[in-house]
């Protein structure tokens, strides 16, 4: 005799949003429910999330995106909404259902799609993204602001948990490992006391600290600027990093000044008293490396540049070590050492989304096999 098997309540034709057939919870919460089960409100919510989604990859860009909207709590406020819409929509309708493979792998679906929402905003809440630039032999601290160039970071996040600091051991141009060319590696060391972490990154390898990740963005080099009296006593010295700026299509220029172009900047730095402004250039030597000449411009602090100026800065030439005759100070670039930008990122909540994207994953699977073999013994019935 055949086995009677109890009907499959799983609709091929059902979508979500669905409003739920059983109401799991006390009848004095049933208009809460209603409401957090609605149909309507995932459209809102969906239509809502996907307007400032939009806004804010088109009016507001990289980290204003982030301050405007993305890591705001109102719009973490509407993906928990969602997250508990979804929760109420689906399973709601499962509840008191008979488990089979097709439902427990739609089960593992909607659950790991709750947990990739959840590992959003935990991770938008207390990320930790710097950028940090240091010349070899430099170390800095990891909890102070003024050791990154850039910052963005979680409104929950602690700077406490940036514990330690890192230093440049130095910078390889050509890093080989088990015979494999790398290019240009970076020995680091990060961590505090005797728990100290030192290993060599490059593209394809970050190190790992403490759930930080230091991994490398770009390099230059940093000149070692000293000042001196006209009597040639040293008063200061630091070490200058410095642009790198395409000259033509077959040289490139090292320069202070930013990614747009040439500039100056005060000198000395903070916290001591600056002089003026200072314009610190680079020709490295084709052959010799950390070697090449040096160019000076020295202006009245504040003090716009002119042609003339450009003139006089080209016809400063000055050999690394040398003195350069800056009116009332003189200046020399001792020495050349090269600069590394790292990206340092805390990402807590990433591990939660890679998770829940294999356990979604597997529970596709585990649906799509489910519905094979009740296919297969419809058609054997059949």
């Amino acid at each position: 005799m055949a086995e009677i098997e109890a009907p499959d309540n799983d609709s091929e034709g059902e979508r979500f949003p669905l409003e739920p057939r059983i109401h799991p919870v006390n009848k004095s919460l049933r208009a809460i429910y209603d409401f957090l089960a609605s149909a309507k409100l995932a459209m809102v919510l969906l239509v809502a999330i996907l307007a400032c989604c939009v806004v804010g990859v088109t009016l507001f860009r990289g980290q204003r995106s982030g301050e405007m909207i993305f890591d705001t709590m109102w719009f973490n406020g509407l993906l928990v909404f969602l997250i508990v819409n979804v929760a109420c929509c689906f399973f709601g309708r499962i509840w008191g259902r008979r488990v089979t493979l097709t439902s427990f792998g739609m089960i593992l679906f909607h659950l790991s799609f709750v947990a990739m929402f959840i590992g959003i905003i935990y991770n938008s809440l207390f990320f930790f993204r710097g950028s940090m630039r240091l010349t070899e032999g430099e170390t800095v601290q990891n909890g102070e602001r003024q050791s990154y160039d850039q910052v963005s970071m979680g409104r929950f996040f602690n700077v406490m948990w940036l514990k330690g600091e890192t230093t440049l051991n130095a910078m390889h141009l050509s890093y080989k490992l088990d015979g494999v060319e790398k290019k240009r590696a970076y020995d680091i060391t990060v961590g505090e006391g005797e728990v100290k972490k030192q290993e060599t990154i490059y593209l394809t390898k970050n190190l790992k600290y403490r759930g930080f990740k230091f991994f490398p963005d770009q390099e230059g080099y940093s000149v070692l600027t000293v000042l001196y009296d006209k009597q040639g006593k040293e008063l200061y010295g630091a070490y200058v990093p410095l642009q790198s700026l395409k000259h033509d299509a077959n040289s490139t220029f090292y320069t202070t000044g930013t990614k747009a172009g040439p500039g100056s900047l005060t000198f000395p730095y903070a916290p001591e008293k600056p002089l003026f402004d200072l314009q610190v250039a680079y020709r490295p030597d084709p052959v010799q490396p950390k070697s090449g000449t040096a160019f000076f411009m020295v202006k009245p602090l504040g003090s716009p540049l002119s042609m003339a100026d450009q003139q006089t800065f080209e016809k400063s030439q000055t050999p690394l070590g040398a003195l350069y005759d800056a009116g009332e100070y003189r200046l020399s670039a001792r020495e050349v050492r090269y600069w590394v930008s790292m990206k340092v990122s805390y990402e807590p909540g990433q591990i939660i989304v890679l998770s829940s994207l294999w356990v979604g994953l597997f529970g596709m699977i585990l649906t799509t096999a489910g519905r094979m073999m009740k296919g297969r013994r419809d058609g054997l019935r059949g």
